[in-house]
């Protein structure tokens, strides 16, 4: 499997004719106060398959960790790869709806992909502290 897109959006969707709608791609999340919750975003993946991967099952692992390494979360599961047709290499469409997302302090966090605990993708993102605004002086 090779990696052909990771991101955060706002929210993504597949048609019913395989089309993946993302919306809304960040990689900045902003806060007045911490930990941070952010209540939903979508993580996508689009992964290519190779020759002699075709009609079989893997396992996936995404992790988020925080800038020292931390794990913050994970999931996992597994996605069967299509077969190719009409001389196309398969693509497989990862999506993921996180609900209520903790960032414990403003920092740069990583999600990483791993397909069968092979590395294939990571994704930044970058947890900024908003500065309360002080009333003008007159």
């Amino acid at each position: 499997m090779r990696p052909l897109l990771f991101l955060a959006a706002d929210y993504a969707n597949i048609t019913g004719d395989g089309k993946l709608n993302v919306m809304g791609i960040f990689n900045d999340i902003f806060s007045y106060s911490f930990p941070a919750r952010h209540s939903s975003m979508h993580l996508v993946g689009k992964l290519g398959a190779e020759l002699g991967e075709y009609g079989q099952v893997r396992d996936f692992t995404i992790k988020l960790l925080d800038e020292d390494g931390n794990q913050i979360m994970d999931m996992s599961g597994q996605f069967e790869i299509p077969r190719g047709e009409k001389g196309r290499k398969p693509e497989v469409n990862l999506i993921f709806e996180l609900k209520d997302v903790v960032f414990p302090k403003p920092g740069i966090y990583q999600f990483v992909l791993m397909v069968e605990k092979d590395y294939k993708s990571e994704l930044s993102l970058y947890v900024n502290q908003i500065e309360a605004q002080k009333p003008p002086r007159e």
